[in-house]
Protein backbone atom coordinates (compact mmCIF):
# COMPACT_ATOMS: atom_id res chain seq x y z
CA UNK A 1 0.00 0.00 0.00
CA UNK A 2 1.39 3.24 -0.73
CA UNK A 3 1.56 6.08 1.78
CA UNK A 4 1.92 9.69 2.05
CA UNK A 5 2.55 11.56 5.06
CA UNK A 6 1.00 15.02 6.02
CA UNK A 7 3.45 17.46 6.79
CA UNK A 8 2.24 20.77 8.87
CA UNK A 9 4.42 23.02 11.01
CA UNK A 10 5.84 22.07 14.44
CA UNK A 11 8.94 22.13 16.12
CA UNK A 12 11.48 18.73 16.01
CA UNK A 13 13.58 18.10 18.85
CA UNK A 14 17.22 19.60 17.89
CA UNK A 15 20.15 19.15 19.62
CA UNK A 16 21.61 22.64 21.21
CA UNK A 17 23.48 24.23 18.29
CA UNK A 18 24.37 21.34 16.64
CA UNK A 19 24.76 21.14 12.91
CA UNK A 20 22.49 18.39 11.48
CA UNK A 21 24.46 15.30 9.94
CA UNK A 22 22.88 12.23 7.62
CA UNK A 23 25.29 9.49 8.28
CA UNK A 24 22.58 7.78 5.96
CA UNK A 25 20.71 8.36 3.00
CA UNK A 26 18.13 7.00 0.47
CA UNK A 27 19.58 4.23 -1.16
CA UNK A 28 21.59 3.61 1.21
CA UNK A 29 22.51 -0.24 3.09
CA UNK A 30 20.72 0.55 6.69
CA UNK A 31 23.46 0.09 9.71
CA UNK A 32 23.97 -3.14 10.98
CA UNK A 33 22.62 -3.22 14.59
CA UNK A 34 21.25 -5.54 17.12
CA UNK A 35 19.17 -4.65 19.79
CA UNK A 36 16.39 -6.44 22.43
CA UNK A 37 13.13 -5.52 21.74
CA UNK A 38 10.05 -5.14 24.41
CA UNK A 39 7.43 -6.66 22.32
CA UNK A 40 4.06 -6.57 24.75
CA UNK A 41 5.10 -9.13 27.77
CA UNK A 42 7.98 -10.54 25.72
CA UNK A 43 11.82 -9.37 24.83
CA UNK A 44 13.06 -10.62 21.78
CA UNK A 45 16.12 -9.44 19.45
CA UNK A 46 15.32 -7.12 16.60
CA UNK A 47 18.35 -7.43 14.17
CA UNK A 48 19.04 -5.54 11.28
CA UNK A 49 21.03 -8.69 9.37
CA UNK A 50 17.81 -10.57 9.72
CA UNK A 51 15.10 -7.96 7.87
CA UNK A 52 11.97 -10.05 6.77
CA UNK A 53 9.98 -7.72 5.09
CA UNK A 54 9.58 -3.96 5.00
CA UNK A 55 10.99 -2.71 8.09
CA UNK A 56 10.19 1.37 9.57
CA UNK A 57 12.57 1.72 12.34
CA UNK A 58 11.77 5.02 14.60
CA UNK A 59 13.87 6.93 16.88
CA UNK A 60 11.94 8.91 19.80
CA UNK A 61 12.13 9.88 22.96
CA UNK A 62 9.39 10.58 25.07
CA UNK A 63 9.26 14.21 26.15
CA UNK A 64 9.61 15.02 23.12
CA UNK A 65 6.29 16.83 21.78
CA UNK A 66 6.28 16.17 18.07
CA UNK A 67 7.26 12.34 18.97
CA UNK A 68 4.37 12.88 21.96
CA UNK A 69 1.85 13.60 18.47
CA UNK A 70 3.82 10.81 16.41
CA UNK A 71 3.76 7.91 18.14
CA UNK A 72 0.15 7.13 18.50
CA UNK A 73 -0.32 7.55 14.71
CA UNK A 74 2.53 5.23 14.49
CA UNK A 75 1.14 2.59 16.65
CA UNK A 76 -2.09 2.98 14.58
CA UNK A 77 0.09 1.98 11.44
CA UNK A 78 1.89 -0.37 13.21
CA UNK A 79 -1.23 -2.26 13.69
CA UNK A 80 -2.63 -1.84 10.26
CA UNK A 81 0.52 -4.05 8.98
CA UNK A 82 1.65 -5.86 11.97
CA UNK A 83 0.42 -9.23 9.95
CA UNK A 84 1.58 -8.02 6.35
CA UNK A 85 4.21 -11.09 5.09
CA UNK A 86 7.32 -9.86 6.88
CA UNK A 87 6.48 -6.51 8.20
CA UNK A 88 8.32 -5.36 11.39
CA UNK A 89 8.45 -1.74 12.86
CA UNK A 90 10.79 -0.94 16.01
CA UNK A 91 11.08 2.48 18.18
CA UNK A 92 13.91 2.76 19.68
CA UNK A 93 14.37 5.59 22.33
CA UNK A 94 17.64 8.21 21.65
CA UNK A 95 19.23 8.12 25.15
CA UNK A 96 15.95 7.17 27.12
CA UNK A 97 15.72 4.32 29.89
CA UNK A 98 13.41 1.47 29.98
CA UNK A 99 11.43 2.93 33.00
CA UNK A 100 10.58 6.07 31.13
CA UNK A 101 9.82 4.60 27.53
CA UNK A 102 7.71 1.89 29.53
CA UNK A 103 5.61 3.92 31.21
CA UNK A 104 5.02 5.90 28.31
CA UNK A 105 4.27 3.19 25.99
CA UNK A 106 1.90 2.10 28.88
CA UNK A 107 0.21 5.09 29.46
CA UNK A 108 -0.88 5.62 25.64
CA UNK A 109 -1.29 2.09 24.94
CA UNK A 110 1.06 1.53 22.55
CA UNK A 111 1.96 -1.58 20.57
CA UNK A 112 4.58 -0.83 18.79
CA UNK A 113 8.15 -2.98 19.77
CA UNK A 114 10.18 -1.01 21.26
CA UNK A 115 14.15 -0.97 22.87
CA UNK A 116 15.14 1.74 25.42
CA UNK A 117 18.28 2.73 25.00
CA UNK A 118 20.05 4.62 27.58
CA UNK A 119 22.73 5.99 24.88
CA UNK A 120 22.82 7.33 21.38
CA UNK A 121 24.48 4.55 20.29
CA UNK A 122 22.09 3.18 17.39
CA UNK A 123 21.09 6.73 16.57
CA UNK A 124 24.32 7.94 16.07
CA UNK A 125 24.57 5.50 13.14
CA UNK A 126 21.92 7.36 11.51
CA UNK A 127 22.35 10.77 12.27
CA UNK A 128 23.76 13.46 14.48
CA UNK A 129 20.95 15.18 15.23
CA UNK A 130 16.53 15.85 15.39
CA UNK A 131 14.04 13.56 16.49
CA UNK A 132 11.73 12.25 15.32
CA UNK A 133 13.00 10.43 12.82
CA UNK A 134 11.54 7.54 10.33
CA UNK A 135 13.50 5.03 8.39
CA UNK A 136 11.81 2.71 5.67
CA UNK A 137 14.08 -0.17 5.40
CA UNK A 138 13.36 -2.96 2.27
CA UNK A 139 13.56 -6.59 2.72
CA UNK A 140 17.09 -6.30 1.25
CA UNK A 141 17.97 -3.63 3.56
CA UNK A 142 18.05 -0.41 1.73
CA UNK A 143 16.70 2.40 3.15
CA UNK A 144 13.32 3.59 1.27
CA UNK A 145 12.44 6.52 2.65
CA UNK A 146 13.22 8.50 5.91
CA UNK A 147 10.57 10.87 7.40
CA UNK A 148 12.45 13.74 9.68
CA UNK A 149 10.54 16.42 11.82
CA UNK A 150 7.24 17.80 10.19
CA UNK A 151 5.94 14.73 10.01
CA UNK A 152 2.15 14.56 11.66
CA UNK A 153 0.54 11.85 10.32
CA UNK A 154 0.90 8.47 8.30
CA UNK A 155 -2.70 7.97 6.57
CA UNK A 156 -3.28 5.61 3.63
CA UNK A 157 -3.73 6.83 0.39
Amino acid sequence: MLLYLTCVGCSSIIDDNDEVIEHVQVGDKVPSFSVTVTDGSETRTFSTSQLTGETVIVFFNTWCSDCQRELPLLNDYYLQHKDDSGFQMVAISRAEGADAVSQFWSEHSLQIPYSAQDDRRIYDLFASSVIPRIYFVSPQGIITRIEVEHVNSLRPE
